[in-house]
């Protein structure tokens, strides 16, 4: 059998092969030499198949890329919402950590030892002073305390006894029927009955005390802890290891503590002068300096409290002075051991531009709004911000009252593009506290530089009227 190339002249034949000198032409056989198998006969069909599969392929592609491109859908503009930016009258203050403290703390020990008879009281119940806490066995204290009564009468059935002899002895010494001596004897012994008997009533007062001390009270007015030692266990008393019943805290009122750095005590001293003309003593008692305390959930406790102590000297080491401050806690809502955030006013009220935080955006360094311009198109400007107050921030440069601000969607705003505005009211700051205000006004009452005038409210002046009226 032989092959030979021959060039594919016919455009009715399939597709030829080329040879190793880069003709393409087709497979030609010569059967006059030899037969060709089966097997080299299905593998040239196979070659022609795969060729012409790859050449359909090819054209549809080429086909199907040059047809209409798909068209992207369009965005609209983003919806967002817009609410004017407000200006309402604010009063920054300075916050600290601190931590609540009670008053008047008791651990209850017992004062003497013995079986624990009866708790009186249920656990964290509110108690009042003396009030029957616990009661301890009281048998062998008041068999002790009868045997020093019965002390006491036998020493004065002595005395008597002692008494009359002497008496007798004394009217005898003088006829000379007893003897000096015996008369001295007599004298000494009443005098001896007599101490005696001090000595017995003096161990009645002692068991006396011994047998209250088995009724245990109250020594404060407060909240009362659970029971550590509960009915028919053994109390230890003394010096070496007593045994804790129990522990009780005052309530009302209650200590705030809190560290403040030396330039903002020197400002606060500054700022809130002592309402009495004399010296003092220059303690931070008499400048009645009002906090407001917000507990670790965020919540602002409804009393303000005011500063009442601080320290003697500054912390060298930290630069801060440990100061304390009254609150007032009848519903008793505040315990020892809170965490708190202390709220120290900082100067005087003020009016400010007020946006909410959710309309803040970051970009590194800087802080910005958008606002929507009477095209309905969002504007970006950079402002300068300022203290917080709930859930709105001081704006101090940037944007102005009135204007309206993105305050929902600022996410998908583009600067300078439409937006679809929804309009709605800005939230209130939390208002402030009277007490705030009335501190402020003292301030400035008492301040040299600045003088209320005689009369705040103006008198009424008379209209002159046209005569043709």
């Amino acid at each position: 059998m032989r092959f030979a190339m021959v060039p594919n002249r016919s455009s009715g034949q399939s597709p030829g092969i080329r040879n190793r000198f880069g003709e393409t032409g087709c497979l030609h056989i010569d059967r006059s030499r030899a037969p060709l198998s089966n097997n080299l006969e299905k593998q040239i069909m196979k070659h022609d198949v795969r060729y012409l599969t790859c050449f359909l392929l090819s054209v549809v592609l080429i086909a199907s890329g040059c047809g209409r491109r798909r068209q992207m859908p369009t965005i609209g503009p983003p919806s967002v919402t817009v609410a004017p930016a407000i200006k309402r009258q604010v009063l920054d203050f300075d916050e600290y950590t601190g931590h609540v403290d009670s008053i008047a703390s008791v651990d209850v020990y017992a004062k003497v030892s013995g079986y624990l008879q009866e708790v009186a009281f249920q656990d964290g119940d509110m108690v009042k002073a003396g009030e029957l806490l616990y009661l301890i066995d009281k048998r062998t204290y008041e068999a002790e305390y009868n045997q020093a009564l019965s002390q006491v009468k036998l020493y004065e059935a002595k005395a008597t006894l002692a008494d009359a002899t002497l008496a007798r002895n004394k009217k005898l010494v003088g006829n000379g029927a007893v003897s000096q001596e015996l008369y001295d004897e007599s004298v000494a012994a009443a005098n001896e009955a007599q101490a005696q008997i001090a000595t017995a009533q003096a161990q009645v007062a002692a068991t006396k005390v011994n047998l209250d001390y088995c009724t245990i009270t109250a020594a404060i007015t407060g909240h009362i802890d659970r029971t550590y030692v509960t009915k028919g266990n053994l109390i230890q008393s003394g010096v070496g290891t007593p045994t804790l019943l129990t522990t009780i805290v005052s309530v009302d009122p209650m200590y705030a503590y809190f560290d403040v750095d030396e330039i903002a005590l020197l400002r606060y001293l500054e700022e809130h002068p002592t309402v009495s003309d004399t010296q003092g003593d220059n303690s931070l008692r008499e400048r009645k300096i009002p906090v407001q305390l917000t507990l670790a959930d965020g919540t602002i406790y409804p009393k303000l409290g005011i500063v009442d102590f601080g320290s003697n000297q500054v912390n060298p080491g930290t630069g801060t002075i440990t100061v304390r401050a009254v609150v007032p806690n009848k519903l008793g809502s505040l315990r020892p051991g809170l965490f708190t955030r202390v709220k120290v006013a900082s100067g005087k009220p003020y009016d400010a531009i007020l946006v909410p935080e959710t309309a803040i955006g970051a970009d590194q360094s800087e802080r910005y709004v958008y606002v929507m311009d009477e095209k309905g198109d969002a504007q970006r400007r950079n402002v300068e911000l300022g203290t917080k107050h709930g859930k709105l921030q001081v704006v101090t440069s940037g944007v102005q009252e009135g204007d309206q601000v993105i305050v929902n969607g600022i996410l998908q705003v583009r600067p300078g593009k439409p937006v679809l505005a929804e309009k709605t009211t800005m939230p209130e700051p939390p208002g402030i506290d009277p007490e705030f205000l009335r501190s402020a006004k003292s301030e400035t009452m008492t301040n040299g530089e600045e003088k209320p005038p005689a009369e705040t409210t103006p008198k009424p002046q008379p209209v002159d009227r046209p005569s043709g009226s």
